[in-house]
């Protein structure tokens, strides 16, 4: 996670799943930025170009945009169907090229074996990507020589690029006041430079570092299985925290809470969290509602959370989704089977009015019907 970021984390959330940037689980140490706004754009390397013309060389004066994803990054895909139609509103003077990094947060998989994975999501996109996509090669060339080069760990994020000189790095959100400054001729790139380097100067504030050391650190212990230490690490970060900020640790104390002290006290906690400073609600009740084995009031706690959340902001089709795999959790296979219709109806709902875009694709409803069928199976 990069200073310059948390700031944008703190604005809030897309969807209540998926915080504004997301941050790989491979990008959480960031050294200070070797390659900066105002220096030479590190070559275009690519393992796959998967839709458009491969860019051989860049054009004088011509704009390109380098936005780096991935297919499990909520606020990448929430962002794409506007980044489309800034694509074709500004094609003469822009060209876009969708990056896919770090597709495998755990970098344990050959980037070869998930090029099918990003096919088919680009493919189910259809004109909600229409723009260039191209993955990075199998050593990551673009993930650790544009993005960790330049101190960013989170995506998605923006590199704009003029005549071989990187114009802008940011979140996209930022794009079309950025784009208009530089084709106006109203942008100055050594005074751009000259702000980005006093901001990586600052480095983090003590909140900012409270958080992403709590983070770190109890991510390791909870690694190695040592639930009780990242339990202490993450109660005594919480203490320094505002209730926004601690949201992420919060959750992580409430799962590990499961291995350390069992379902009870792992409940009694997110309740009363929940009651006073709510926060990845989403993410609480999906976690519920796919974990094996709880007692009946665990998942009707998390199907009332998803139920709630249900396009109040997401898309119920997910939400549905996740209340049928709590029913069947629950055993009851009719419930699953009701959940699961209602999911189905509001995903191809969302397909016939293009609302939800990345997140519901046409192979999605082929994958809740075919569960449906199995839970059809489960009645007695």
């Amino acid at each position: 996670m990069t200073f310059k970021h948390i700031n944008v984390i703190k604005a809030g959330c897309i969807f209540a799943l998926f915080i504004l940037l997301s941050v790989s689980g491979r990008a959480q140490d960031q050294k200070a930025p070797e390659l900066m706004i105002g220096d030479t754009a590190p070559q275009l390397k690519y393992g796959s170009w998967v839709k458009g013309s491969p860019i051989k060389a860049y054009k004088k004066g011509h704009l390109y945009l380098f936005e780096f994803w991935a297919t499990w990054c909520g606020p990448c895909i929430a962002s794409m169907p506007h980044l489309s139609e800034f694509a074709k509103e500004n094609a003469k003077d822009l060209t876009v090229i969708a990056v896919n990094i770090w597709e495998d947060k755990s970098g344990k998989m050959p980037y070869n074996a998930l090029l099918p994975k990003v096919a088919k999501f680009v493919k189910g996109m259809g004109n909600k990507m229409a723009f260039n996509v191209a993955t990075d090669t199998k050593d990551e060339f673009m993930g650790n020589k544009w993005m960790k080069a330049a101190g960013q760990g989170g995506i998605p994020c923006s590199f704009m690029v003029k005549d071989g000189i990187i114009q802008w790095i940011g979140h996209p959100v930022q794009l079309d006041s950025i784009v208009k400054l530089i084709m106006h001729g109203n942008y100055n790139v050594a005074a751009a430079r000259k702000a980005a380097i006093e901001q990586a100067a600052k480095g983090p504030s003590p909140e900012e570092s409270i958080l992403m050391n709590g983070m770190k650190n109890s991510t390791a212990a909870i690694e190695k299985k040592e639930y009780a230490k990242a339990i202490l690490i993450i109660d005594s970060a919480v203490k320094n925290l505002s209730p926004v900020m601690a949201g992420p640790l919060n959750f992580s104390k409430f799962t590990a809470l499961f291995d350390a002290e069992g379902e009870e006290k792992a409940m009694k906690f997110v309740r009363d969290w929940q009651a006073t400073n709510p926060g990845y609600k989403g993410s609480v009740g999906s976690f519920l509602a796919s974990r094996p084995g709880l007692l009946k009031g665990s998942y009707l706690y998390g199907v009332n959370i998803l139920k709630e959340l249900a396009d109040n902001p997401q898309p119920a089709s997910l939400m549905y989704k996740f209340i049928a795999d709590a029913y069947v959790n629950m055993g009851d296979y009719k419930g699953a089977v009701e959940a699961q219709e209602i999911a189905i109806a509001k995903a191809k709902e969302y397909l016939k009015n293009g609302k939800f875009a990345g997140f519901v694709l046409e192979d999605t409803v082929k994958e809740y019907e075919a569960a449906l069928e199995k839970y059809k199976k489960g009645i007695k």
